[in-house]
């Protein structure tokens, strides 16, 4: 059977859903930023702004000078996540191997559900049409459709915006690659293209017939799988949601003050705490592991990472003994960036904790069903108060977070 992969990317996405949502942006220079301070990042340009040069990566004072006028907005998390749902969702009604790869990203296997890449085309055309008239007529998407998983990404990623590109067999790669750069390639960032040239392979067509040993040496397994993904061989598949979780849970924060005041601190720790304690209950996990992590003015790091005896869930439990690291540690120099997180992550046991953990548990999760009910922060705790303007919601690259 003909193996029929999909790969459907969003185009310019967050900025496509603020301009679906406020028409007076349409056809405007538009970015979505992290944050509005003068080096702030875009982390989204409308295809009007991409025109006058203004692109992801790009900072906000940047972003001004090449195009005074430019309009530039904060993200908002939520309202790109209940899009995401939305496209998610027609695209998980045309099969069931269906991978979220990030929150504008997805990939379908149509083997089986359909008998060759012409009906594959056809499905593709739908789904663009109902992403218009189910959800947005300013939204539009790029589709790659493939027989294996790299090349449905390629294809999604040269294709031009609102449309959909076929490769259906391994004779045209050749033509494909020569218009491309290394870069272009999923996976391939300056750093390794870098490495490749100084192996000698300076295109995508060196890569496709260089030596295997040779990038086996070179890249270990790695190597390998560069080389079968521009020659057509699969060596991945579709993951599951639970194949998609990472192995630990972790936010960080730039801090907009850059101090020693530890009650200050504290207070950012909790919020970020909270945040990972959520997720991890989302995920109905627990940790074994929590890590605390600070950088400073002076560009020294300092921190802990260590296990724990017992798992924990709630974020009481977490704050606990990310607290103390920083409660005891002497701070000689202004704190710029704060990380917390926790690792080694498993199922919760069936046995019970006794006392606090127990007690902090049924608490964390009776927040949770409210704020998910109502709003992420319609209640919480007092060592938040104030910190509404602090560590907001943020989405990751390559993460999918809904």
């Amino acid at each position: 059977m003909q193996r029929i992969i999909l790969h459907l990317d969003m185009n310019s996405y967050f900025a496509s859903v603020e301009q679906q949502a406020n028409p007076f942006f349409r056809n405007k220079p538009l970015g979505v930023c992290a944050y509005l301070s003068p080096n702030g990042c875009i982390i989204a340009s409308s295809l009007e702004a991409k025109k006058v040069g203004i692109k992801t990566g790009c900072r906000v004072k940047e972003a001004k000078k090449l195009y005074p006028r430019v309009i530039l907005i904060e993200n908002d998390p939520d309202k790109y996540r209940t899009v995401t749902k939305k496209f998610f969702k027609i695209m998980g009604g045309y099969s069931g191997s269906f991978e979220p790869y990030s929150i504008d990203e997805a990939f379908l296997d149509l083997t089986g559900w359909v008998k060759s890449f012409d009906q594959a085309w056809l499905l593709a055309a739908e789904i663009h049409q109902r992403i218009s008239s189910d959800i947005g007529s300013w939204l539009r998407c790029s589709i790659g459709i493939s027989f294996t998983k790299f090349l449905a990404k390629f294809g999604s990623d040269i294709a031009d915006a609102g449309a959909t590109l076929v490769i259906p067999s391994k004779d045209i790669l050749d033509d494909l690659y020569l218009n491309h750069q290394l870069t272009d390639l999923w996976g391939i960032n300056l750093r390794l293209e870098k490495r490749l040239n100084n192996l000698g392979i300076w295109s995508i067509l060196d890569l496709k017939n260089a030596s295997v040993q040779l990038l086996l040496q070179a890249f270990g397994k790695y190597g390998y799988w560069l080389h079968a993904h521009v020659n057509g061989v699969e060596v991945d598949h579709l993951r599951s949601s639970a194949e998609l979780w990472s192995k630990s849970i972790g936010h960080s924060y730039c801090l907009p003050k850059q101090t020693t005041d530890k009650k200050y601190l504290l207070a950012i720790l909790y919020k970020l705490t909270a945040k990972v304690g959520e997720r991890l209950r989302e995920r109905n996990q627990t940790a074994m592991g929590v890590y605390i992590h600070w950088s400073c003015i002076s560009r020294l790091c300092y921190g802990k990472s260590f296990k724990l005896k017992k798992p924990v869930a709630s974020t009481d439990d977490i704050f606990t003994k990310a607290h103390q690291v920083l409660h005891q540690a002497i701070l000689k120099d202004k704190v710029k960036m704060l990380v917390v997180g926790v690792f080694n992550l498993s199922e919760p046991s069936k046995q019970l904790g006794l006392f606090g953990s127990l007690a902090n548990m049924e608490l964390a999760e009776a927040l949770d069903k409210i704020n998910h009910r109502y709003h992420s922060q319609m209640i919480y705790r007092g060592r938040m108060w104030k910190t509404e303007s602090l560590a907001k919601d943020r989405i990751g690259f390559r993460k999918v977070g809904l």
